[in-house]
This record gives C-alpha cells, structure tokens and sequence, in this order.
C-alpha cells in the first residue's frame, strides 16, 4: 500500500467559486464611491492619504516577501485593498509618515507574520489603524463634521476620518457587495439594525448613530471581512451584533468617535469562542475585505 502525506491546513476551511483577485476587484469596485467622496468633500489631501497608504502596503508586502525569500501576492490586489480602507479610516490630518506606518503595521504584523491573507486574525487595516492612534495620537487630529443638518450628513461633508464623508456612498457601495455576492447582508444588516435601534431608544434621536458613517463603514467592509469574523451562519449573527452594540455604547454612552473600530476588533477576538457554541453550517461566501 502506498503511503502518502497528508497536509491539512488550518481553519476554516472555506470553499468558494469566487478567486481572490476577483472578490478584491469588486472590493475596489465598492470603495471607490466612499473614497471619492472623502476626496471631493476634504479635499485633495485626501488623496495624498490614499495615495500614502497604499503605496505603503505595497511596499510592505514587497519587502517581507522579497526577505522572507517567498512569492508575492500583489497580483491578488489584497495589498491594496489594505492600503485604500486604512486611508478611509484615517483623519486627514493624519500625517503621511504616519499614514504609512498604519498600512506597514497592517501588512506586515498583521497580515504576513501569521501566514498572508486568510490567517489574519483580526482586521489589518482596523488593527494598524489603532496601533498609530496609540502611538501618534497627537498627531492624528480629527477634524469635527461641517454640518448638522441629516439630508447633509447622508449625502456626504467634511470633517472625520476619510471614508465617512458620505453615508450614502458607503451604502451604494455595500450594497454592490452584497449584489455582487462578495458579502452577505447578515452582517451588515445586524450591526446597522442594532444601532439605529440602540441609537433611537437610548439615545432618543436614530441619526446619532443612524448617519454615523463609520458605522457603515464598518458594516459593510470591515466587519464582514471572512478570516476575522465568525464562520458558522448563526456564529455571524451573533458576531454582528456584539460589534453592533459594543460600537453603540462606545460611540453613544463613552462619546467615543472611533467606537465602532474597537469594537470590529474586540468582535474579531471572540469570533472563535462565538463560534463554538454552533455547530451549524459554515458560510460559503468568501467575505474578503481588507
């Protein structure tokens, strides 16, 4: 009888007909509206930011490759799509270095140390985003929003980190995900439910947290990223809604603007343990944000 080696990899173990370089192309596809409108609502600095975040992950990923003496993975536009969502959840007036230093944490510590894309842990570009607020918090000041009014608020405005200009951005470009089959609503759905719920009932006015865009932000393209949430169906949903409401209380009861990032990150944490309570069926769409 023939003896054979078997390799398994680890979990989870995720069949998809979607590629890689497909689902970050969509990806791309659904955040260029949020980030135009960061653009044309802040500026052309924002571009600089863009342009600074992604040429660092590039970089980055380049480097340890070349280092590490493996093949790169730039072809799978995952570097990229790093870069971009760590500019959109960036302040403007972050500076450049700074900025890039975000993207290099996200890549390299985040992503390449535990075995490229898919082993990650937690969200790359969320996790380098909170490493530079720590240690450059001065430096990273966020500007406030230039409007109250909520047709305004929706539609987009200055003010806050890059990607929240504009709710309705965020939502069209959710929404291409969603159709595109890259993302299920599940996810989305329930965080944004929870805090229009938690928004209307506790904090008796829906738009505090009903035109938050960073909470769409993290609805749609943080929180469903597939190697750091939960991979049972019913996993998801609980999954969501500890993001949801975690982001809720720190946004609405600790008057923590960057609530919802932490809370993306402590969900990531406990998407193992959320998962071992169900024993149902793994989801099958590939959810492969930053």
């Amino acid at each position: 009888m023939e003896n054979r080696i078997l390799t398994v990899a680890s979990s989870p173990h995720i069949k998809s007909s979607l590629r890689v370089s497909t689902i970050m192309r969509d990806v791309l596809i659904a955040l260029l509206l949020p980030a135009a409108a960061g653009v044309y609502f802040n500026g052309i600095e924002g571009l600089y930011l863009i342009a600074a975040t992604i040429a660092s992950a590039v970089v980055s990923e380049l480097v340890f490759s070349k280092i590490m003496r493996r093949p790169h993975t730039l072809g799978d536009l995952s570097a990229v799509v790093t870069g971009l969502v760590t500019a959109l959840v960036l302040p403007l007036a972050t500076p450049l270095w700074v900025a890039g230093i975000s993207s290099l944490f996200a890549i390299i510590v985040v992503k390449c140390l535990f075995g490229g894309l898919g082993q990650n842990f937690m969200n790359p570009a969320v996790t380098g985003k909170i490493f530079v607020a720590t240690a450059y918090g001065r430096l990273m000041t966020t500007v406030p929003f230039s409007s109250d009014d909520a047709m305004t608020r929706l539609l987009g405005q200055a003010g806050g980190n890059l990607g929240e200009a504009s709710v309705a951005a965020i939502i069209i470009g959710g929404i291409y995900l969603i159709v595109r089959g890259v993302i299920r609503a599940r996810i989305p759905v329930t965080i944004i439910v929870i805090s229009l719920l938690y928004s209307a009932i506790v904090l008796g006015d829906v738009t505090v947290l009903g035109l938050n865009g960073s909470v769409y932000l993290a609805a749609f393209f943080l929180a469903t990223d597939y190697a750091s949430s939960a991979t049972t169906n019913e996993g998801k949903l609980v999954f969501a809604a500890v993001v949801g409401l975690l982001g809720s209380l720190f946004i609405g009861k600790s008057g923590n603007a960057e609530g919802i990032y932490y809370a993306v990150i402590l969900g990531n944490i406990f998407a193992p343990f959320i998962d071992t309570f169900f024993k149902g069926k793994v989801d099958t769409k590939k959810e492969a944000n930053a």
